[in-house]
């Protein structure tokens, strides 16, 4: 069962001058289930070091012990670096995604419809798959967009692959900066989706993360728009020596 994260809660609580601790043990009342199949990379980590503070997260791999590993690693990192227990634990990618609301795909491009399609009949009834994947090639001139063959987009290419709503998002976050629990980044998140309610979802899990606004872009047809943001600040990054961009609209 998806119990919504409410706006505007860590805003009132921060006002009242409630601890950390607090604000968490509030917001659990509002936590989701999160599976992050590719838990073992760089996005991965830092989205599970951040959601693990308000929801359960099942870290995926296609190895169990692999996913057991960097669980335990990832609880003793948030808890040394917060003092909070976190709810994170272990799963092969399918065990990992059963009875989960949100499925976060965190794995490389080139590996991302080979599991999904591996993953298509495991995804529970009322699930949503959020796609971070960015499909894109180096060349000499810097990173440029490359959508598989046939499709606009990899969230386009990967919603036809399954049978639950597909919500493309968190592809501009810096791993880094989400990775360290010292920082609190107050950054955008570009969001595109056809599901009203599936974009509902993703919006709030968001907004469980201090600081990060959702901001909704259109439909899937627009994924394009999104993914095509992650090589934009990367050669923005390597042509001007910036490290861990990200976006603010102002």
């Amino acid at each position: 069962m998806v119990h919504h994260y409410q706006q505007g809660s860590h805003f009132q609580l921060c006002c009242l001058g409630l601890s950390t601790s607090l604000f968490v043990l509030f917001s659990c009342v509002y936590k989701m289930k999160i599976a992050v199949v590719g838990g073992t990379g760089d996005l991965g980590e830092g989205l599970i070091k951040r959601l693990c503070l308000n929801h359960q997260v099942v870290v995926g791999s296609r190895i169990k012990e692999k996913a057991q590993n960097i669980a335990s690693e990832l609880s003793a990192k948030v808890r040394e670096e917060t003092g909070i227990e976190p709810n994170v634990s272990g799963e092969a990618n399918p065990e990992a995604v059963k009875g989960s609301d949100v499925a976060v795909l965190a794995v490389p491009s080139e590996y991302a419809l080979q599991t999904v399609i591996s993953l298509s009949s495991e995804f529970p009834a009322g699930c949503v798959l959020v796609s971070p994947v960015v499909p894109m090639v180096k060349t000499e001139d810097g990173f440029l967009y490359s959508p598989p063959d046939g499709h606009h987009s990899m969230a386009e290419a990967i919603a036809e692959q399954v049978n639950v709503p597909v919500v493309a998002a968190f592809h501009t976050l810096p791993a880094k900066k989400l990775a360290d629990l010292k920082l609190q980044p107050e950054f955008d998140v570009p969001l595109v989706g056809d599901s009203e309610e599936a974009v509902r979802r993703v919006s709030n899990l968001i907004e469980s993360i201090p600081r990060l606004r959702p901001l909704y872009v259109g439909s899937l047809r627009t994924a394009q728009l999104v993914e095509s943001l992650t090589p934009l600040i990367l050669n923005v990054s390597a042509k001007n020596k910036l490290r861990n961009l990200s976006l603010k609209f102002v």
